[in-house]
């Protein structure tokens, strides 16, 4: 399923100056992600293995780097030769040269003064990409599709997917869609993203199966309202 998630992971930076102290003579180097390092409880307890980003990077995708996820604050991108990614034996590598507008400025100020202390990346996992203990306690990620790194200013905690897995779930079988065409469709809505027809199809059907149901289900009818939302504007 392809959903999309984030994980912040503590750095430290090595900031290199040309010259004049200023955000567009900055670079520096921090890693997005560490392999065998153990997360948080999320609730499960999550590893990177290495050759993880191997075959996406490979891919020559466009990647960009913003700050905290926000596209609107963009600092750099492969497609331009400002950002550099590599696979190492310790984790995903991030090389980028700051740009000299109001975020990368500020960022600059906050790196300088210790403020700023970890990144993260957006992922989604191919199918056969990670693996479950039995308990379903422990995941083991051992290839993902990369598409994006951040530079985060807030707290390092881990951070929930952005469409809950379960919600979908129970979504699809109730209403007998396509779980992946259902996740697709609710990763472009949460993006602002133009639906496909099979999409649009697809929700609509979920969302008149829910009424036919009227569910007390907080979830569900949460789901129902942003669907309609959208709805409402591809229409």
């Amino acid at each position: 399923m392809k959903i999309v998630e984030r994980r912040n992971s503590p750095v430290n930076f090595e900031l290199n100056f040309d010259g004049e102290a200023s955000a567009d003579k900055m670079t520096f180097r921090g890693y997005a992600a560490v392999f065998n390092s153990p997360s948080e409880p999320l609730p499960f307890t999550e590893v990177i293995r290495q050759g993880a980003f191997n075959r996406s990077l490979n891919a020559r995708n466009e990647v960009k780097m913003f700050m905290n996820h926000n596209t609107d604050h963009v600092l750099a991108s492969t497609r331009s030769g400002t950002l550099k990614l590599i696979e190492d034996s310790t984790g995903l590598l991030a090389e980028a040269k700051l740009p000299e507008t109001t975020s990368g400025k500020d960022l600059s100020i906050l790196m300088q003064r210790g403020d700023v202390h970890s990144m993260s990346f957006g992922f989604s996992v191919p199918p056969k990409g990670d693996s479950w203990s039995s308990d379903g306690s422990t995941r083991e990620l051992h290839q993902v599709r990369l598409h994006e790194v951040s530079v985060v200013t807030g707290f390092p905690a881990y951070e929930a997917t952005t469409a809950d897995v379960r919600t979908i779930d129970i979504l699809a079988t109730r209403t007998l869609v396509d779980a992946d065409v259902l996740a697709d469709a609710m990763i472009r809505l949460e993006e602002g993203q133009n639906l496909t027809e099979n999409q649009a199809e697809i929700l609509t059907k979920v969302v008149s199966k829910l009424r036919e149901d009227k569910t007390d289900n907080l979830e569900l009818i949460d789901i129902k309202r942003k669907q309609l939302d959208l709805m409402a504007k591809v229409f």
